[in-house]
């Protein structure tokens, strides 16, 4: 059975420490954040060279103090209340940077006309075409290899309904409905034992359940750019964007992996999360847009819609990205094995 050996995938290194672990990198940031000039060119660092030490760090950074704010709250009047606030903004400002610039061609100038252009951008990205999925088409994964995936699928899949809640706060009255609508989908329609994060977990068990050095900093960004949009965001057309251009995206990508799953010869109980979200999450996707467009005005908001929707796509690419270096990388580690045998 291929094992996929962390401390090798992970490969951090500084002057002081070799780091094989996420407990490790955690003290690691602690001693090495300030001062802020030092996160400033860490943060350039890595969102120039993904997938490098400066891109690990400032995602597990970023990750574990959205993992606390979940678990804690924002701190109000405590001292990580401030530094956590000044840390976000500067990381946000330097991403920002980085983020592609695309404009929308001026005669999408209404949301009539500006949707159906969306939606083929949307179904044409990268994310639904990724090759990781080649692999789930021909069959070509070990079960160490889909727990691995499953694994980092977990890790944004259990804190999805916490991002609908807290872009509740912060949108319209009327625009609620369709948000808890949604929420009253993933807590399983009034049956909690049918809620997706209780769904997800027979499937995590039977491929050996997920281990905490399994994470990517890619699927770490997933959920910090999750965090950006629905919680931080200046006004709601970025959560619009974002969590409308996700769910419509979603059932394209895991068909692929539901049908892998199946020839595996898995139940149809066993695979039920997978088969609820190939039903809900177009309609999901299709909600989010209706809902939004009352306050969806200017060629402004449709430019925020736009750009959100693209970025969180590319985040999620980034979590597919990840995952398959991780796999490759671990079938060269055993070939090398077998080879040196």
């Amino acid at each position: 059975m291929l094992k996929l050996n962390y401390s090798e995938r992970l490969s951090v290194k500084s002057d002081l420490v070799q780091t094989n672990s996420w407990e490790v990198l955690k003290q690691y940031f602690k001693q090495y954040v300030y001062p802020i000039e030092q996160v400033e060119n860490l943060a350039h660092e890595g969102f120039q060279n993904k997938g490098g030490l400066a891109w690990r760090k400032i995602q597990f950074l970023l990750f574990d103090m959205n993992l606390r704010l979940m678990r804690e709250g924002f701190g109000l009047a405590t001292p990580r209340f401030l530094r956590e606030w000044e840390l976000r903004h500067l990381i946000e400002q330097v991403e920002q940077q980085y983020l592609p610039q695309e404009q929308l061609p001026r005669e999408l100038d209404r949301f009539e006309v500006f949707m159906p252009w969306l939606k083929e951008r949307i179904s044409q990205h990268r994310v639904n075409h990724h090759p990781l999925f080649d692999l789930f088409d021909r069959d070509d994964l070990s079960h160490e290899e889909v727990r691995y995936f499953l694994a980092n699928y977990r890790v944004n899949m259990q804190r999805f309904h916490l991002h609908v809640a807290a872009f509740s706060l912060i949108v319209p009255f009327e625009m609620r409905e369709e948000l808890y609508h949604n929420l009253h989908d993933e807590f399983g329609q009034g049956n909690f034992a049918q809620a997706h994060p209780n769904l997800f977990e027979p499937l995590m068990d039977y491929f050996g359940g997920a281990r905490e050095e399994d994470v990517n900093p890619e699927t770490c960004h997933l959920l910090n750019t999750k965090i950006n949009l629905c919680w931080f965001a200046d006004g709601l057309h970025y959560g619009i964007g974002g969590m409308g251009a996700l769910e419509l995206a979603i059932p394209l990508q895991q068909r692929r992996v539901l049908g892998h799953l199946r020839r595996r010869g898995l139940s149809e109980d066993m695979v039920k999360f997978f088969v609820v979200h190939c039903e809900l999450d177009e309609d999901h996707g299709e909600g989010w847009f209706a809902a939004g467009k009352p306050y969806i005005h200017t060629s402004e908001d449709l430019q925020k819609v736009f750009s959100s929707a693209m970025r969180m796509l590319e985040a999620r690419a980034g979590v597919y990205d990840g995952i398959l270096k991780g796999i490759l990388e671990g079938r060269n580690q055993a070939n090398k094995g077998l080879s040196a045998a």
